[in-house]
């Protein structure tokens, strides 16, 4: 029986039974739904965060390519009217006729400058996105180049429509061509590539820009910078004949007044009976004059006037006037001499002269 005493003192003794666990009460068991509620509050309103901001971002990008998308339908508008009034332009240039004469011709081009200012102010008004501000400088400086242009050309159609002193108005319109030809330069290689490149970028739809060239395609456009297409077009104005091709330019070679050939360097001195004045010119151009017109004036009198025919390419013609009404003997007065440009005439600068003269 000792063994068993033994047994039964090694045995461990019972574990002792698991005590229960006391259900959560009071404030913590109250919080966990709260927490819960709050983390879904606060999810709930990243959600709607992100909604407006997703929303907002899709207003502005729908507002952008609204903006981009009036902007080119604005320029492509303004372009193809600023065409259409150069269409007219040259148009009127080729027919060289206006229904009303020479001034009617002038103020049609001051109708078309009208019409340039008109688009040019168009333009300085419009709306432009921020992506297309270099573009929107091409556009109406372009513009303001033909509104500039057309100014001046409508300046000197009148004295290039005179019959002397026609060269430097030609050379100043035939400059204002070039002018207008840069203008399209700008328009098609600044303006445009910028605003279809913003509209590519940007994967908008917008409609196709115009051409919106003011000169006509080569070669007639290019044909109007040079100066005898421009003096060509204003001859018709005035009723004469087409220019014959080549070149067309007079020169005075010598003035003779009484037997006396005059020096424009030093004093010259004639009889106080002398009346008959010489006067040499030289066809210095390449086709045929007709109808040369000279002129002679004594200082404080009228100008006496002579024609010349015909002259033909190199030739020397001369003109005889008489003077009506001689100067006090003794009086020294001063001579003027001039050949009247021709049409096509592009340089007059040899057509005059000037000469002191003693009547003894």
């Amino acid at each position: 029986m000792a063994f068993l005493d033994e047994e039964q003192q090694a045995a461990p003794p019972p574990e002792a039974p698991e005590r229960p666990r006391r259900p959560e009460s009071g404030p913590r068991r109250r919080r966990r739904p709260f927490v819960v509620r709050r983390l879904l509050g606060v999810g709930l309103l990243i959600a709607f965060v992100i909604l407006v901001v997703l929303a907002f971002r899709g207003c502005l990008q729908a507002r952008k390519e609204r903006g981009i998308t009036n902007y080119v339908t604005s320029v492509g508008s303004i372009m193809t009217q600023s065409e259409d009034t150069g269409k007219g332009f040259f148009d009127l240039l080729e027919s060289g006729s206006s229904s009303d004469g020479q001034l009617d011709y002038k103020n049609k081009i001051l109708q078309f400058r009208g019409e340039s200012q008109s688009l040019l102010d168009r333009a300085n008004q419009l709306s432009v996105p921020g992506e297309l501000s270099k573009a929107q400088q091409a556009v109406t400086l372009s513009l303001q180049l033909r509104r500039d242009a057309l100014d001046k050309i409508a300046d000197n159609v009148g004295p290039a429509l005179a019959k002397s002193e026609t060269a430097d108005p030609i050379e100043t319109i035939t400059n204002q061509m070039s002018a207008l030809y840069a203008s399209d330069v700008l328009y098609e290689q600044v303006a445009k590539p910028q605003i279809d490149e913003v509209v590519k970028s940007e994967g908008i739809s917008a409609p196709d820009l115009p051409a919106g060239n003011f000169v006509p395609p080569p070669p007639t456009g290019l044909a109007w910078l040079d100066q005898t297409k421009v003096a060509d077009a204003l001859a018709k104005v005035t009723g004469s004949t087409a220019l014959d091709s080549g070149t067309h330019g007079m020169g005075l070679v010598q003035v003779s007044l009484g037997g006396t050939t005059l020096s424009s360097d030093a004093p010259n001195s004639v009889s106080s009976t002398d009346r008959e004045v010489s006067v040499e010119v030289q066809n210095q151009g390449s086709a045929e004059e007709s109808g040369v017109v000279v002129s002679v004036t004594l200082e404080g009198q009228d100008p006496v006037q002579g024609t010349i025919p015909k002259v033909a390419p190199g030739e020397t013609a001369t003109a005889k006037l008489q003077l009506t009404t001689l100067p006090t003997p003794g009086a020294e007065v001063t001579v003027n001499v001039l050949v009247e440009p021709v049409q096509g005439e592009l340089d007059s600068s040899n057509n005059e002269a000037s000469y002191s003269v003693t009547f003894g």
